[in-house]
């Protein structure tokens, strides 16, 4: 065996045994060799690496129940590192900080002072910059592991913002300019794209994964084999330019009748306005439960909803879809309503169902995005650990 094939297979061996350390939150050397099928030496001697790197943490089990010693038992130092997850918003900034065992332990939502994205990313710096200084003495030897910004657009296979139709940004490279103002490697991408890892990541840990955001616009991320799937040059998943009426509303992408623009939340927002033009925001939710004109409304934009998932689950075939957006996942009967819809005979698929995770899913997705590539790792499983809900209380 040459050196190379030896370096190879030293990194997979490592990169299963973190993985499986992440999955399990606590266990053995012994009951790691079990479950990896690595042999007690080579388990061993990794081990040891990544205590000496700090990146895994040995304790003594709390009671032994047999005599004789107490089992030592392996964890993830969650002090080791810890990362930034952000998602720029069309009018607000998410920021979620997060430690090796992807636990968030604090957030920051800073209201954008100017739609200039190059104003928005003057603030971002100028806001998360004392914090990395802050936190990064708790967190060693690593300090910050990364960045990973989420954007509600077109991001291309060189983190590229190529087109935004909100904020009309088009091919802007913040990349390289965070890099520069903060010191650490940045990751860009699509907001859809981090909101399914997210999912994966904290919730349904299967390889192939959907999810629809659906707050100002749609956007679609998919899960492929444990993999984000970015298509040719990262432009896939931009669903909401699905044209469903040939002849319908113009959009801002160019196209006539795209899908966001009946089926967004911020579509039926729209349109339960037009019928209470004085009413307050809240007010309009309130409406969304009473009221035979908000029926009609609500029915007709769940058509839309409907025919736009009918036409994925015939592409896709998927297993799971996850509807992410402020209404949906406070309306269990939406849901209920949209599979009544869905009355094909060829439609197949075994679940949808609201998001748990919420409005934070793409800055909790770019945290994690982060982890994953620190530990240089295929996939990270912290659905075991069941605190992500707890970023409401950071």
């Amino acid at each position: 065996m040459n050196t190379g094939d030896a370096n190879y297979i030293k990194q997979l061996n490592r990169r299963i045994l973190i993985e499986e350390i992440i999955k399990s939150r606590s266990l053995s050397r012994s009951d790691l060799a079990r479950i990896t099928g690595l042999n007690k030496a080579t388990v061993s001697a990794q081990v040891s690496e990544l205590i000496a790197e700090k990146i895994v943490i040995e304790k003594k089990e709390g009671e032994s129940v047999t005599r004789g010693r107490k089992p030592i038992l392996l964890e993830l130092n969650a002090n080791g590192a810890f990362s930034i997850g952000i998602d720029i918003v069309e009018d607000y900034i998410n920021i979620i900080f997060m430690d090796l065992k992807g636990e968030a332990f604090h957030s920051v939502r800073v209201a954008l002072e100017d739609a200039d994205l190059e104003c928005a990313v003057d603030q971002l710096i100028e806001t998360v910059t004392p914090l990395i200084k802050k936190f990064a003495k708790n967190y060693q030897p690593n300090g910050l592991a990364g960045i990973c910004v989420g954007i509600h657009g077109i991001v291309n296979a060189k983190e590229e913002i190529i087109f935004t139709p909100k904020q009309r940004w088009s091919n802007i490279n913040i990349k390289d300019r965070l890099e520069a103002a903060l010191q650490t490697t940045v990751y860009v991408d699509n907001n859809a794209n981090l909101s399914v890892f997210a999912e994966q990541v904290f919730d349904e840990a299967i390889p192939d994964l959907f999810c629809i955001t659906l707050y100002s616009g749609i956007g679609l991320g998919i899960m492929n084999e444990n993999k984000i799937y970015r298509g040719y040059q990262g432009f896939a998943g931009e669903i909401g330019h699905m044209v469903v009426e040939s002849k319908g509303l113009p959009c801002s992408c160019g196209n006539t009748g795209c899908w966001e623009l009946y089926a967004s939340e911020r579509a039926l927002m729209n349109a339960l306005e037009k019928d209470r033009p004085a009413a307050s925001e809240q007010e309009i939710l309130d409406a969304l439960h009473d009221g035979e004109g908000a029926a009609q409304i609500i029915d007709s934009y769940l058509d839309y909803l409907a025919v736009g998932i009918n036409n994925i689950i015939n592409i896709f075939n998927p297993e799971k879809i996850i509807l992410n957006g402020t209404i949906i996942n406070g309306n269990s009967p939406f849901i209920t309503e949209i599979e009544h819809k869905l009355k094909s005979k060829i439609n197949n698929y075994r679940d949808i169902r609201a998001s748990r995770l919420g409005e934070y899913s793409c800055a909790l997705g770019g945290a994690a995005f982060v982890i994953k590539n620190f530990f240089d790792v295929n996939k990270i499983d912290y659905t075991g650990y069941e605190y992500f809900l707890s970023i409401y209380d950071v």
